[in-house]
């Protein structure tokens, strides 16, 4: 179901492309623009048949000729050209398009895509080149590997870095499917060596083959596991030797749902003291300074920074010239 932003949307830029093209049918409308033929219908009859500019009699209205399953439009040349993207709108565009192209094949110099991505970064004065995005996969061949498992149902041997740990190890893994969670691609699979269901982000797979075992397919069904939208359980391994006790103001709780925790207490004023593994001193100093002014570091474990979070400021006030 569309929203009704999202049908707006789809509506004013389907106008110029049917003055444009002198009328479609209903199915390349349907397929163009991802509209729903049933919420199309009514949207064209219902919707876009009574706009038009003041004072809005009928011969002001947008006409709209439906027979046969075919589209005509006339009485609507107030928008036969395109709105101008916002600034905000032309970026989110380039920063897809450039996702897109790097899954792909960036080799693509002379592309349709690569001139379109021109074209969108000239609207903000810039150069398409000068935009980079970490679009969540490491290496677009690792994505096509695991794509390849995927569709073939074969075993792959990945070498996994742990963020927290700062270690890579090396497994057997059998995917079951991708999955988006925040801005980052997951891998859910059953992983042979440590013999349970584990999830992997994809941007920290450094390596990946292809195996020539299949999948024990007869094992996972048994399994009964629900189907793979969004995974949320995700599984984060650390190391108990690092960690920091924080009193965060709630208006902070975003770290909780970002970073594993090992606990979370609700105290007074809308204050959350939360305890959580620590990586690195630096890591632990840009989350100081993501957070509130009020917020307290507690504790720390030995040999984590408790002044992490003033010593990374200084550094990089120093930077700019400032000595404090």
């Amino acid at each position: 179901m569309l929203k009704a932003t999202e049908r707006l949307e789809r509506l004013v830029s389907m106008v110029p492309w049917l003055i444009g093209n002198n009328g479609a049918t209903i199915d390349e409308l349907e397929e163009r623009f991802q509209y729903p033929r049933e919420t199309l219908l009514n949207d064209l009859t219902k919707v876009l048949f009574f706009v038009g500019p003041h004072p809005h009699t009928p011969d002001n209205l947008i006409e709209i000729n439906l027979q046969d399953d075919e589209v005509w439009i006339s009485q609507a040349n107030y928008l036969a050209r395109p709105l101008n993207l916002t600034y905000a709108e032309a970026f989110s565009l380039l920063a897809k398009g450039k996702m897109l192209l790097q899954l792909i094949d960036e080799n693509l110099a002379h592309s349709s895509l690569v001139s379109a991505l021109d074209k969108v970064a000239n609207c903000i004065g810039a150069n398409h080149e000068q935009v980079v995005v970490d679009p969540g996969v490491r290496d677009s061949e690792i994505y096509s590997l695991t794509h390849s498992a995927l569709l073939n149902k074969k075993k792959i041997l990945i070498r996994y870095y742990s963020f927290n740990d700062d270690y890579s190890s090396e497994r057997v893994i059998q995917p079951l499917g991708l999955g988006i969670n925040d801005r980052y691609l997951y891998l859910r699979a059953h992983c042979d060596t440590a013999n349970d269901f584990r999830t992997f982000r994809m941007d920290r797979i450094i390596h990946a083959e292809l195996s020539e075992e299949g999948i024990d397919t007869e094992f996972l069904e048994s399994m009964d596991l629900e189907p793979i939208q969004n995974p949320i359980d995700l599984d984060f391994q650390f190391s108990e030797e690092g960690w920091a006790t924080l009193q965060i103001k709630e208006s902070d709780s975003w770290i909780i749902s970002k970073y594993p925790t090992t606990s979370v207490t609700g105290k007074s004023n809308n204050m959350l003291e939360v305890t959580l593994p620590i990586s690195s001193n630096v890591w632990l100093g840009r989350l100081l300074l993501q957070l509130c002014p009020e917020t307290i570091l507690i504790e720390v474990a030995s040999g984590v920074d408790i002044h992490a979070g003033h010593n990374l400021a200084k550094r990089i006030l120093s930077r700019y010239g400032f000595n404090e």
